[in-house]
């Protein structure tokens, strides 16, 4: 694997483990790592990369997804199905839990249609949140670039106060954001259903706030 590829997934790794840790996710056991370490990793094989983390009751979101495990598949477009159902076969001798945990895949590979198809259908199918993120797009945070406006997630349990506030019948009446296809959506494991606050400045009243529903 030649240095640029290299660079690009360590600093993809870090932003990754930021990204995590934010959401609430233990990433201690995995912050210690530098260029050597991801050359070592790279020598052994994608499956060296691969990081299970947890985070604690008060941290966990109201989708209970406790648990993410991270995997690295530098080229998988081709065989999408096959490598998505080596991961999820009961009868596989780690297969992942989708009640329990979030799946991200990172891949050397631009996310195109065919990934937002099978994370839509895995989701829906199966319940399972899978996220695939193309490495180059993860060298910087993007949730923390000038440009990109503070997301939050509304609980879900007062999601129909909310509507009922903005005079609402129904999140259908709420402007969109697409479940996969939207990178901040990924980055933030939004499900469809999901209702996500966004605060961006204003030159008039100082403050704008709206509001999204995600949607597959």
């Amino acid at each position: 694997m030649d240095y640029e590829t290299l660079d690009v997934l360590y600093h993809s790794r870090k932003t990754l483990l930021e990204v995590l840790g934010d959401r609430g996710f233990n990433v201690t056991p995995f912050n210690k790592f530098g260029p050597f370490e991801i050359g070592a990793m790279a020598a052994a094989g994608p499956g060296a990369f691969r990081m299970d983390l947890e985070r604690t009751a008060e941290a966990a979101t109201d989708t209970g997804m406790m648990k993410c495990r991270v995997e690295f598949a530098p080229k998988i477009k081709l065989r999408l199905a096959g490598f998505m159902s080596g991961l999820t076969d009961p009868e596989e001798s780690d297969p992942v839990d989708p009640e329990t945990t979030e799946l991200i895949v990172i891949t050397l590979e631009p996310v195109v249609d065919a990934f937002h198809t099978i994370a839509t259908t895995y989701m829906l199918s199966k319940k399972l949140h899978v996220s695939f993120f193309q490495a180059h797009t993860l060298i910087h945070n993007p949730l923390k670039h000038a440009l990109v406006p503070k997301h939050e997630i509304v609980p879900k349990d007062t999601h129909a106060e909310f509507l009922k506030s903005i005079r609402a019948n129904s999140k259908t009446q709420l402007p969109l954001i697409r479940f996969h296809e939207d990178m901040i959506a990924r980055l933030m494991a939004l499900s469809p259903g999901d209702i996500v606050k966004i605060t961006r400045p204003s030159p008039s009243a100082g403050v704008y706030t709206s509001y999204r529903v995600c949607a597959p």
